[in-house]
């Protein structure tokens, strides 16, 4: 028999179906969510524990042998639609090993899609928005020996083959009532930063971690997927001494020195922003981290962004998307080509490096748009550049509007993760799904190799990082399964 706990949580590991080999450049962070959800059903008098098989870099056949140390009430396991083929196997392997432990699924994927993932899963419960109250009110019955009518908001199941539907669970609207996340839950030594994040600290990769400080999203990007799990279009923000609290508990507890705000878009309130900021200056957290957040190209201020720096943060990445505003304007974006060299520039004026993320493949793409984009980023010529693909992930307008074109979509979810060999992004009326991912792969080439870009590089960083850059990352070609290099 296992060791007796209330709730076990699972971070299931798909790192090398997603990122193939170039798993060694990918970064490991935190399952916030989960470490989140611990710390709020702990607070009742329930036990917890947490299996990250995602930073032990397990398979769910080799998470199952941990698993089997525990002895819980409710198993519940959290993700995105990119890790949904090994959380199905994982909680497959439950079932058969361990069939009279109660299975929960959340998460992104759940919330966007509750009722399929009732239908073609294999979880006894199915989360749709927040987990707090659903997972308190499940342990709550499930002590009790309720063994079924679970009517608790958020709560989606199978019953007699009729798929129970409960209305949305309740978000918290005071998020600072929530505890600190469950660190000491954690493998903390075992998460990497992102790669870039640490080219000014010797590619050293230890030490680092997420952070919220606010929950939601209030814009309203047409391939987005962010609002699934959260209230749409609104945003709830942590009093700035509590973020500071926990950073300083990373810090001088865990040694954190690598940190990702993982606010969905950190810059959306200016004076906000400034309060917090000058918090983290007071707190004297500053020169103690190197952070990163997500921005908008109209949410940048000279002021804020020297503000910013001054408290830690070093990299502001936005989503430039493409270089055409006609495009731009299709996906409701709200900015233009000209924001984006403004905010850009501000950017840097105020010592930060960018970050810019591109899109191919969008519905209104071409093979000259999409040379468009590239001919942007090359222009910015910006210390990092993602370059992802369209993915018409469930929960955006794109995925509805996929299967009512009869566009392809991913057979199995690992699909979803651009950098998987079998990649589907959405086609549309002029590009397949091919020649979106060829234009992508080969776009990377061209900008990491470029000339302007490595001479940048190396002025600001230095050879070390440059030859990093044409060593590990240049040197990993994507093997796709769509095409031929």
């Amino acid at each position: 028999m296992g060791t007796k706990v209330d709730l076990l949580l699972v971070n299931p590991g798909n790192r090398l179906e997603q990122f193939a080999k170039l798993n060694e450049l990918a970064t490991v962070a935190q399952p916030l969510g989960i470490a989140m959800i611990a710390a709020f059903i702990r607070q009742f008098g329930y036990s917890v524990a947490i299996i990250d098989a995602e930073a032990e870099f397990w398979t769910p056949e080799q998470s199952i042998a941990e698993i089997q140390k525990y002895d819980p009430i409710l198993l519940g396991l959290s993700a995105f639609t990119t890790k949904m083929t090994a959380a199905e196997k994982t909680l497959r392997l439950v079932k058969e090993k361990m069939p009279g432990v109660k299975t929960m699924i959340g998460g992104h994927h759940s919330s966007a899609i509750p009722e399929q993932t009732v239908k073609e899963g294999t979880a006894d419960f199915v989360i749709q928005g927040e987990g707090y109250y659903p997972t308190l009110e499940l342990l709550k019955g499930l002590k009790k020996g309720q063994k079924d009518d679970f009517n608790i908001k958020g709560v989606w199941y199978l019953k007699n083959g009729e798929v129970i539907k409960n209305a949305r669970a309740d978000s918290f609207k005071n998020i600072d009532e929530l505890p600190f996340a469950a660190w000491d839950l954690l493998p903390m030594k075992k998460y990497r930063a992102h790669h870039w994040q640490t080219w000014d600290y010797n590619l050293d990769l230890s030490g680092f971690s997420l952070l919220h400080t606010s929950y939601g999203c209030p814009f309203q990007c047409d391939y987005c997927s962010v609002n699934v799990v959260y209230e749409k279009y609104t945003k709830r923000y942590r009093d700035p001494e509590r973020v500071a609290q926990e950073l300083s508990l990373l810090v001088n507890e865990y040694k954190v020195k690598h940190v990702e705000i993982i606010d969905d878009t950190f810059t959306v309130n200016f004076k906000r922003v400034e309060e917090l900021c000058e918090t983290l200056i007071r707190y004297g957290l500053g020169d103690k981290v190197n952070m990163w957040c997500f921005g908008r190209t109209d949410r940048v201020d000279a002021h804020l962004m020297s503000l910013m720096k001054r408290a830690g943060i070093n990299w502001v990445f936005m989503g430039f998307e493409s270089g055409s505003d006609e495009i731009l304007a299709s996906v409701h974006k709200k900015q233009t080509i000209a924001q984006i060299k403004k905010a850009a520039d501000t950017v840097r004026k105020a010592g930060l490096c960018v970050g810019g993320n591109y899109v191919f493949g969008l519905p209104q793409d071409t093979p000259e748009s999409m040379q468009a984009t590239l001919n942007l980023a090359k222009e910015m010529n910006t210390e990092y550049a993602n370059f992802f693909v369209m993915m018409a992930y469930p929960g955006t307008g794109y995925y509805e509007m996929a299967k009512q074109k009869n566009y392809p979509l991913p057979e199995k979810w690992g699909q979803y993760g651009f950098f998987a060999p079998d990649a589907l992004p959405l086609r549309n009326e002029r590009l397949t799904a091919e020649d979106i991912l060829k234009f992508r792969d080969g776009a990377f080439q061209e900008y990491f190799g470029g000339a302007s870009y490595q001479g940048m590089i190396e002025k600001r960083f230095g050879t070390n990082t440059l030859n990093f850059i044409r060593d590990k990352i240049l040197s990993k070609k994507i093997s796709r399964t769509r095409y031929s290099i």
